[in-house]
């Protein structure tokens, strides 16, 4: 998996909001019956440090558009002590 991590800074008219840190994790597996164990043991390991998996964004496959269940952009969030 690649890994990207970004802080959202949050305030408004002086009420402090939560704070959240986002993570942006690139799935090169299919989200298939063969990889769900797989697929399922990675989110329950992230969901152990704080993680919520927002999102799933699927790739754009090859130049046809067509759309791969092999490359997903899988995005949580967790807040920020």
């Amino acid at each position: 998996m690649i890994k990207w991590k970004l802080k959202q800074k949050s305030s408004f008219g002086g009420i402090s909001l939560i704070k959240w840190e986002y993570l942006v994790e690139t799935w090169t597996l299919s989200i298939n019956t063969a990889d769900r164990e797989e697929f399922e043991q990675e989110l329950n390991e992230y969901g152990r440090d704080g993680w919520e998996l927002v999102t799933i964004i699927p790739n754009a496959g090859d130049s046809n558009d067509s759309i791969s269940i092999a490359c997903n952009q899988l995005v949580f969030k967790r807040k920020v002590e």
